[in-house]
């Protein structure tokens, strides 16, 4: 009852998205659905509510998003953006290249939301090119901004995945490395298709740090470890303070509609949480003599479609399958597991950088997942290659 009421909900929440458009209310019909068919107490509902707004990482994730808003809101009204993107189109001619490298360089920041930290800086860059369409801009920008997440150290679900399958994570790095270069070079081919020209100057060169200062230090500190929410909002507070019109900006960084579906988002993880989804679920999967390297597969991977947040993915599903398995057979599993969580979260309408950079851009949902498939398919697909070559051994 439980695999079946999650298919619905999610069918639902897929088929009301597409009509309604609007992505809070069809989160909210899905967890209805959900609990309806799974005849969850109304009890549960509370429950789940009191464990959001008690989730200090919920209040961290509204302050980083807040922050994101707030340090592109000064960028782009202070005319660092176009600086930045000038520099950018000065070093790298094309802008098809450049938009790649934008999001690719905010991808080594661990950060819910990031597509939005790049995303008015790869849109001031597209319109230097008649032939980048929104979507074109949309999807690259989302694409490279998360290539970094398959392999980069600094991912908290990475470094969750690694201490729930007692593995290195040095070692569980380097197993996910030919995923994170697949879909590098997958991307860059599927959606790039050209070779990068560089052309240095000082000036370009200067003008590029003045501008961006703000990132630099945001992705400096953050390298060294310190609280990526924390660092956001010190970085956009000083820099909104170099610069006029402060109020106008703080007030123009404030949007409700984002934060309300932030709000339905943690709402929905909570609901998951609370109502023992991924246990009832992995229960039944075994009881109806499911393969377990279905189960490997298919539960992190609903589960990062479920909640478009992938530590959130890999922390509900990965005890289970930890325990379906072998002490020696963790480091593969946690690679195929790992690899098809970041696969689920990547194609959630309920991911923050979906819903966000989609309205951002003007793109629709189905349109997104149309053009992310093939590069996705290819690193998913490398990761299950190098999964069987490791079982095999």
């Amino acid at each position: 009852m439980t695999t079946l009421s999650v298919i619905i909900g999610i069918s639902a929440m897929i088929v009301s998205l597409r009509y309604l458009k609007d992505i809070t209310i069809s989160l909210l019909i899905a967890i209805v659905a959900i609990g309806t068919i799974s005849l969850i107490k109304p009890m549960m509902y509370y429950d789940a509510f009191v464990k959001e707004i008690s989730d200090w990482n919920f209040w961290k994730v509204m302050i980083t998003i807040f922050s994101i808003y707030l340090l592109g809101e000064t960028l782009n009204r202070s005319g660092d953006a176009a600086k930045f993107t000038s520099a950018i189109g000065d070093i790298f001619t094309a802008p098809r290249v450049a938009i790649s490298l934008m999001p690719a360089t905010i991808g080594l920041l661990p950060m819910p939301g990031g597509a939005m930290f790049s995303a008015p800086m790869v849109k001031e860059m597209a319109l230097k090119d008649r032939n980048i369409t929104s979507e074109d801009a949309m999807v690259t920008n989302y694409w490279f901004r998360h290539s970094m997440e398959y392999f980069w150290p600094l991912y908290p679900a990475i470094v969750i995945a690694s201490g729930m399958a007692n593995t290195p994570l040095k070692s569980l790095v380097t197993g996910m490395l030919p995923a994170g270069i697949m879909a590098i070079v997958a991307g860059y081919l599927y959606m790039v298709r050209m070779r990068p020209v560089v052309k240095l100057s000082l000036s370009a060169l200067k003008e590029l740090f003045l501008s961006s200062w703000p990132i630099v230090v945001v992705i400096i500190f953050v390298i060294l470890n310190q609280p990526g929410w924390l660092v956001v909002l010190t970085t956009s507070l000083v820099y909104l303070l170099t610069k006029k019109d402060k109020l106008k900006i703080l007030k123009s960084s404030f949007k409700w509609k984002t934060f309300l579906l932030l709000s339905a988002v943690f709402f929905f993880k909570a609901f998951v949480e609370t109502s023992h989804i991924p246990e009832g679920m992995a229960s039944e999967l075994l009881s109806w003599s499911v393969p377990t390297i279905l189960v490997i597969i298919a539960l992190p991977f609903i589960m990062g479609l479920m909640t478009g947040v992938t530590q959130a993915s890999v922390g509900l599903s990965f005890p289970l399958l930890m325990s379906l398995v072998a002490t020696k057979a963790m480091f593969p599993t946690a690679l195929l597991a790992y690899a098809f969580a970041v696969a689920g979260v990547l194609l959630s309408p309920v991911h923050l950088c979906v819903a966000l950079t989609t309205q951002y851009f003007s793109v629709s949902y189905t349109t997104m997942v149309k053009r992310i498939t093939v590069p996705l398919a290819l690193a998913t697909a490398v990761t299950f290659i190098t999964y069987l070559f490791i079982t095999k051994l």
